[in-house]
């Protein structure tokens, strides 16, 4: 595992290609719609972009020669961050339906 995916998981997460040079990073954040999340590549050379899927992230790292192991980890930052963001939306509704249960 390369120094740079020890770091606890947060927000983004930065990946590098075959050549072990730092091509960008990962972002998964609350999007502006309730209960969806906005997937970004930013690219150091090509600028940020998003993806609507997974799928279609990991197809454009192994294009940009991301290798499988560093595929791999992001998987699962993408995993662990999108659980901890519906942990993170149930716990702010139910503390909303208490709040309007106790009015």
């Amino acid at each position: 595992m390369t120094e740079h995916n020890k770091q606890k998981y947060s927000s983004s997460m930065d990946v590098m290609d075959k050549n072990g040079n730092l091509l960008g990073a990962v972002c998964v954040t609350p999007s502006k719609e309730i209960g969806k999340r906005d997937i970004l590549l930013m690219d150091e050379k090509a600028g940020t972009q998003s993806v609507r899927s997974t799928t279609e992230l990991i197809n454009m790292l192994s294009k940009k020669n991301v290798p499988f192991d560093e595929r791999k980890l992001v998987l699962d930052f993408l995993a662990e961050r999108l659980r901890f963001l519906e942990q993170e939306l149930a716990i702010n509704t139910i503390k909303s339906l208490n709040k309007k249960n106790n009015k």
